[in-house]
């Protein structure tokens, strides 16, 4: 679901300070999964994955060493999650590197990987899949009325654990508060619209 890749300029950081930092980047993409049921959070913490690398050589430029040389992330996301995702992980795996390095030149790319290009357990994947992977543990609660439908990713979640809202009437669950703000933004802009009309 998300892979990052870390390149660290060689000797930087100790081992212990590069385990620090992979973990720091794997708390901030997993984060989400506190407001999870359980059995949904082990599914989704099992997609993410983060690997530093320490290149032999590292040209910048015209220099072979660079001055310094700087500290490059690569993201890879599902396509349809890169323009929602970009700003957060930009900002964030940027300001964890500089607390870890302060001074340090970082650069963060942030990299779709078309729908359908994505395997997971031998099997192809899109965006959509992996939400319905993610989705099972909690179908039987859905049916059972414990659980909702999040109206902005399509998340299961359960009613007990998500942040919740009540909108004309209307129980709402979220995987998160990113989701709800952005369900509150669109209703506002929807009733602007209609207010318009």
């Amino acid at each position: 679901m998300m892979f990052t890749e870390v390149f660290v300029p060689k000797g930087r950081l100790t081992a212990d300070r590069r385990r620090r930092l992979a973990q720091g980047f794997m708390g901030c993409m997993t984060g989400a999964g506190e407001e999870m049921d359980e059995r949904q959070a082990a599914v989704f913490a099992s997609q993410f994955h983060v690997v530093l690398h320490e290149p032999e050589t590292w040209v910048v430029g015209s220099d072979l060493a660079g001055d310094p040389p700087p500290y490059l992330v690569r993201v890879h996301v599902p396509g349809p999650w890169r323009k929602d995702t970009s700003e957060y992980v930009i900002t964030t795996f940027t300001r964890l590197i500089v607390e870890e390095d302060p001074g340090a030149a970082v650069q963060v790319h942030v990299l779709g990987v078309a729908d359908g290009s994505m395997g997971v357990r031998g099997e192809v994947k899109t965006s959509t899949g992996l939400v319905e992977m993610m989705n099972d543990p909690l179908r039987q609660d859905l049916a059972e009325g414990r659980a909702v439908v999040d109206p902005i990713c399509d998340m299961i979640v359960m009613l007990d654990k998500a942040p919740t809202l009540e909108w004309e009437g209307t129980l709402y669950g979220f995987c998160c508060e990113d989701c709800r703000t952005e369900f509150v933004k669109r209703q506002e802009k929807k009733a602007a619209r209609a207010a318009s009309a």
